[in-house]
């Protein structure tokens, strides 16, 4: 079994992951560590993810992965960027109104994965493009889930239940990627139906 440290105080985060690794046929294990990490004041997510990798090491003293992700807005670059869980937190569905009427509503979700096993951090990313809905949807209210619509479909993060968002979601893309690098000989394919173990 290989054990895979997550640092979040986020609970919406942990559970995305492990319903992931549990529509794998892998020995991963996914370890919530529940600590709360200081985080850079930056719209750079890629900045924000290294300083919190590092802060997450010398806390544990292990290897172990680190997550944050951002909401770009086309009609205004750069923004929310690294800061959009502030920006959620404090005024939520509001953050549809910063768009004005005729301004493009096209947005980038990203998730970026910071790895540190002590000698050094490694970032993994992962994008979605979309759109910004005009009122938030849904009932899954995991920072911006609820007003960002990903491309090729009608409904935002939000309102769609585990395996659908599991398809386009940028977190899912970013632990792919992170996976697939820092544990090559790992086949990743999906649990065949029926088995339970």
């Amino acid at each position: 079994m290989i054990k895979i440290y997550f640092v979040t105080t986020n609970p919406a985060k942990v559970k995305e992951v492990q319903d992931f690794m549990n529509s794998l046929d892998t020995d991963l294990q996914i370890c919530h560590v529940n600590e709360s990490l200081d985080e850079l004041l930056c719209l750079d997510i890629n900045t924000i993810v290294k300083q919190k990798a590092l802060e997450a090491y010398k806390f544990l003293s292990q290897p172990c992965v680190v997550e944050h992700s951002g909401l770009l807005m086309e009609a205004l670059p750069k923004l929310p960027g690294g800061l959009g869980q502030i920006i959620w937190g404090a005024i939520g569905e509001r953050m549809c109104s910063f768009l004005l009427e005729g301004d493009k509503r096209n947005a980038t979700a990203q998730s970026f994965i910071g790895y540190c096993n002590g000698r050094h951090v490694q970032v993994y990313s992962g994008t979605m493009h979309g759109n910004i809905a005009e009122s938030a949807r849904g009932e899954n209210k995991c920072n911006w889930d609820p007003i960002f619509i990903p491309r090729g479909s009608d409904k935002t993060y939000g309102e769609m239940e585990p395996e659908e968002k599991r398809s386009t979601s940028p977190s899912i893309k970013a632990w792919k990627s992170f996976l697939k690098n820092e544990f090559p000989d790992l086949t990743l394919r999906p649990k065949r139906i029926g088995r339970t173990d």
